[in-house]
């Protein structure tokens, strides 16, 4: 399946962090450690099954800080099914044991919470814009995703402290987010074990300095991901049906090249994190020269945090197939259906260890929603 045909994955809005409608339930519980002691000071996070969003499309989530007593409680919490974590500090963080069942007719639900060391120590920054300082209750919230690619209802919180933040979580795949008085991150994946290095999560500066550049490319995404979404939803890859996508992507392509040439290459100060989110996707779509070009540029805002790692290794990968080399994540195949093949890979035995580095999964499991996808 040629790279030209990637659908962008959509992380979604799961990390949200907003009030509690209006139910009767009060929902409560106890943080203990490895010996049954009461954990004070310790972030509480939980999660409805069935109140996932407010009247705005927006993901609940109910937050609380333990007493000394280990103690928390969520006042109006829905009926059904919901899910408790607690971070309280190294080595020291937990997911309930079951997940809890609200009823309609409970007046208050007790749940305790063990927290001890888990799989993988992970740790980061959190940057702002200099004109958005960072702020006392600035949060990495982390949600955990299952293996068909949809976020779970676990979710855990991290506090930010210093412009630092740091957590141990259980082994999987996850999305982590700053949410912060200055604003939000974008989402960007970990695979735990195998993340290595800080994970720097970039807060959008409030005022870019090209706010209108970041709206027309935008625009030019959305009509990029259009075009690719009917030639998947058609099935076909012939001439003809590839020919409305050529179009588009030669007309973002010459406004791309303007842009640079008017302005440089878009970084977050310019457009934000989701204009480079964008820049980055029509990048990829891209003939090899201005891929080659992009990629420094690219690289410099991964580091920065304004793009996800796991996001650029694909356009690594297009770089070195477009130059006939192996790949180096194993993103980029060719074929469709049964007959779809991965592209040449550089030592791949050892093919997940890198792709965990950057934030990827399983390479059996990029290959099952590939086959998926495009059958």
């Amino acid at each position: 399946m040629p790279v030209m045909f990637q659908r962008a994955a959509n992380a979604a809005a799961l990390l949200a962090l907003v009030g509690a409608p209006a139910f009767a339930t009060q929902l409560t519980g106890t943080v203990l450690d490895a010996g049954g002691q009461p954990v004070a000071g310790a972030l509480v996070v939980a999660t409805s099954e069935t109140a996932l969003t407010d009247a705005h499309g927006v993901a609940r989530r109910w937050i609380a800080t333990s007493d000394a007593a280990g103690h928390f409680a969520f006042d109006g919490f829905p009926a059904g099914a919901c899910h408790v974590t607690a971070n309280a500090g190294a080595g020291r963080v937990g997911v309930a044991a079951a997940p809890c069942a609200v009823k309609s007719s409970d007046a208050a639900v007790d749940l305790p919470v063990s927290v001890s060391a888990q799989a993988a120590h992970i740790h980061g920054q959190v940057r702002h814009a200099p004109q958005d300082p960072a702020a006392a209750g600035d949060l990495v919230l982390l949600a955990r995703v299952s293996a068909d690619g949809d976020a779970a209802m676990v979710v855990l919180a991290a506090p930010v402290a210093d412009g630092a933040w740091a957590i141990d979580l259980p082994a999987g795949t996850w999305m982590a987010k700053a949410v912060t008085a200055a604003g939000e991150s974008r989402v960007l994946p970990l695979a735990v074990p195998g993340q290595v290095g800080p994970v720097v999560l970039s807060v959008s500066p409030t005022h870019p300095a090209h706010p209108e550049i970041a709206r027309e490319l935008h625009a030019m995404a959305e009509k990029d991901q259009a075009v690719r979404d009917a030639l998947i939803a058609g099935g076909k890859y012939d001439d003809a049906s590839t020919r409305p996508m050529a179009r588009v992507d030669r007309a973002n392509l010459a406004r791309l090249r303007q842009i640079v040439r008017r302005h440089g290459w878009p970084d977050a100060a310019m457009v934000g994190n989701a204009g480079v989110g964008d820049f980055w996707l029509l990048a990829q779509h891209a003939p090899g020269d201005f891929i080659a070009q992009a990629l420094p540029h690219l690289k410099a805002a991964a580091d920065r945090g304004e793009i996800a790692w796991s996001t650029l290794a694909l356009m690594i990968d297009r770089d070195l197939m477009d130059r006939g080399q192996p790949q180096v994540y194993g993103s980029q195949w060719n074929g469709s259906g049964q007959a779809m093949q991965m592209y040449k890979v550089v030592d791949p035995e050892h093919l997940d260890e890198r792709r965990a580095q950057v934030g990827l999964g399983p390479i059996a499991e990029y290959e099952a929603l590939l086959r998926k996808q495009y059958p």
